[in-house]
């Protein structure tokens, strides 16, 4: 029985990938998990045109940047990205795309997510997570190519934020809270439920959140939360870094045009520091990554760069265009900075 279900699966899936256009082709929640496939398997003759100046690649610390956009179809609009120790992931309006980082030439495969928006990637404990904003989130099942859906018993489907943790438990941000499942997403119980959440970093038994109204930290397994920061505004782009925490907030005060703010803390989020006045006088922080000795922060001036813990930086990339908007992925000590679009 299995064997026809795969067999069905992969008609669907090459039907889909041959239509002459491909902007029409309907989104499909399904209730079993799916299998990629490669994306650079063209049903066409004629050569696509590809994109440029969309993902860069630094390997000597942001002095240079190469461009490795080739292979991307030209209209892609990349939402997020993320990389690991052998490869890199971009989420987009037009699905999941990934290539090798130890590869020269770079190649692009497409998840074949049958039409599915996907918006971010998380790092999971046996596999990667990817979120589809309104519909839910997916778990990959290493060197298999299967995708299973994780959201059939969650509420609510507006996942910004995916974190699961050494005891098995799985944590998601929704515009309604926080939710968790200690039985691999069969049951969700909500355990935040004050307000929207967008990101979820852990050290140890700290939990950390970046919520609309600051920063919140949990110390029981993600049951109960006390704020931590709190009068900076929302707090995003939470993360795990070398001896700590790091978040930008908005300043509190978005809609007056008040600058953004990095912080950090270093006893495991009680207490928080800002690190951006040394930053080229910015407004806008975008992302903010760890590579090493070096900190990367991503701003409307351009991507600057810090060796001493965010006490002093370095511009390493001015912006060439207003539009730009980068954010940032690590794979050892090689950088990747992504044009995306929107937050």
């Amino acid at each position: 029985m299995q064997i026809h279900i795969l067999t069905l699966l992969f008609f669907f899936q090459s039907l889909a990938a041959c239509q002459q256009d491909q902007g029409k082709n309907q989104a499909v929640t399904a209730s079993l998990a799916f299998l990629s496939t490669p994306g650079n398997q063209q049903c066409s003759q004629k050569a696509l045109p590809t994109a440029a100046n969309v993902v860069f690649q630094s390997v000597d610390g942001g002095q240079t940047w190469q461009d490795v956009s080739n292979g991307l179809p030209d209209n892609i609009a990349v939402g997020r990205v993320y990389a690991d120790g052998s490869e890199i992931y971009l989420a987009s309006e037009g699905g999941l795309y990934h290539r090798s980082t130890a590869l020269v030439a770079p190649v692009w495969d497409k998840e074949a997510f049958l039409g599915e928006k996907i918006t971010n990637i998380f790092p999971g404990q046996s596999g990667l997570y990817v979120s589809s904003y309104g519909n839910g989130f997916f778990k990959s099942i290493p060197t298999t190519g299967i995708w299973t859906p994780m959201h059939h018993a969650l509420e609510d489907k507006t996942v910004r934020t995916i974190l699961d943790v050494p005891n098995g438990a799985i944590f998601v941000g929704c515009e309604s809270g926080i939710y968790k499942s200690s039985d691999g997403g069969n049951s969700w119980k909500q355990v935040y439920a004050e307000g929207g959440v967008n990101s979820l970093a852990v050290s140890g038994d700290v939990l950390i959140c970046g919520i609309y109204g600051g920063l919140l930290r949990s110390t029981d397994g993600g049951e109960h939360w006390d704020s931590v920061l709190s009068g900076h505004g929302s707090a995003f782009g939470t993360k795990r870094i070398e001896g700590g925490f790091i978040t930008v907030t908005d300043g509190g005060a978005w809609q007056e045009g008040k600058p953004n703010r990095l912080c950090t803390s270093t006893d495991e989020g009680k207490n928080w520091q800002r690190i951006d006045t040394g930053l080229p006088l910015v407004r806008d922080i975008y992302d903010i990554a760890q590579a090493g000795k070096y900190l990367f922060c991503s701003t409307d001036a351009g991507i600057s760069r810090s060796s001493d813990g965010g006490k002093t930086w370095e511009l390493m990339r001015p912006r060439s265009d207003e539009k730009e908007m980068f954010h940032l992925a690590v794979s050892g000590q090689m950088v990747f900075a992504v044009m995306v679009f929107g937050c």
